[in-house]
């Protein structure tokens, strides 16, 4: 059976044009089939199908949240550990989520856990800095092993970060016009997450290029990337206003 891997775009940032994607490759015969490593989509060749995709998010998904959705036309496709979960139903079937109260519920919930996700991976990114400099005046031996924690800790942080700012966002925009623009929140905020990924980066480069650590020019490098990848998305969205 031939298989093809899309690019996930992210969810909270690009939602509508992801499921969108997902429905015009439906109609050429390739039908959404399970999602990989968290990064792409996995897609089955197929007879075509004129279908649309949605995407809710729910922690306890029971047996009768489910059935709410099938009664609606909406069949469960894949379900993800997170609380992520996608349904197809016929092109032209009533939206899962037809008001906008029930909508900013759904974002407002996820918002919450992306919110409780960022606040305990900062206060861990400062104790880990701490120690991280206690480590290299007094504590030598274990200044790598804090380090690598350090960035592991700050990449969980990212991937709380860059989702709560969008779901925010979506709120935000919901709440003022009643309806929510997926591009809109892209722009808005990818530029503000690539400029604190670009600051944390040159931190950790300097800090390694005082103890005089093979990594420091790699991290300047990629602090220098980020902060001109920050710049142009900033600009970008002012010609855009």
């Amino acid at each position: 059976m031939k298989s093809k891997y899309v690019m996930i775009n992210g969810f909270a940032f690009s939602e509508e044009s992801d499921m969108k994607i997902l429905g015009n490759y439906a109609r050429e015969g390739w039908i959404l089939e399970d999602i990989v490593a968290g990064f792409f989509y996995k897609l089955k060749k197929d007879i075509p199908k004129d279908i649309e995709y949605s995407l809710d998010y729910q922690n306890e998904a029971t047996e009768e949240y489910f059935s709410l959705f099938s009664a609606a036309g909406w069949t469960p496709v894949i379900s993800l550990d997170n609380g992520i979960h996608i349904f197809m139903a016929q092109a032209g079937t009533k939206p899962i989520y037809s008001d906008r109260e029930s909508e900013i519920d759904k974002y407002d919930r996820v918002k919450k856990q992306t919110s409780k996700g960022t606040v305990y991976s900062l206060i861990t990114a400062i104790a880990l800095t701490i120690l991280l400099v206690i480590s290299a005046i007094a504590i030598r031996p274990i200044f790598l092993i804090v380090l690598l924690l350090l960035i592991v800790d700050i990449f969980v942080f990212i991937f709380n970060f860059m989702p709560y700012l969008a779901y925010k966002s979506r709120v935000k925009q919901l709440n003022k016009n009643g309806k929510c623009d997926g591009g809109i929140t892209s722009s808005k905020n990818l530029w503000k997450i690539d400029a604190f990924t670009g600051i944390v980066f040159m931190i950790i480069g300097i800090m390694d290029f005082v103890e005089k650590s093979y990594f420091a020019t790699f991290f300047i490098l990629l602090g220098i990337f980020y902060i001109i990848s920050s710049l142009n998305k900033y600009k970008q969205k002012k010609k855009s206003l």
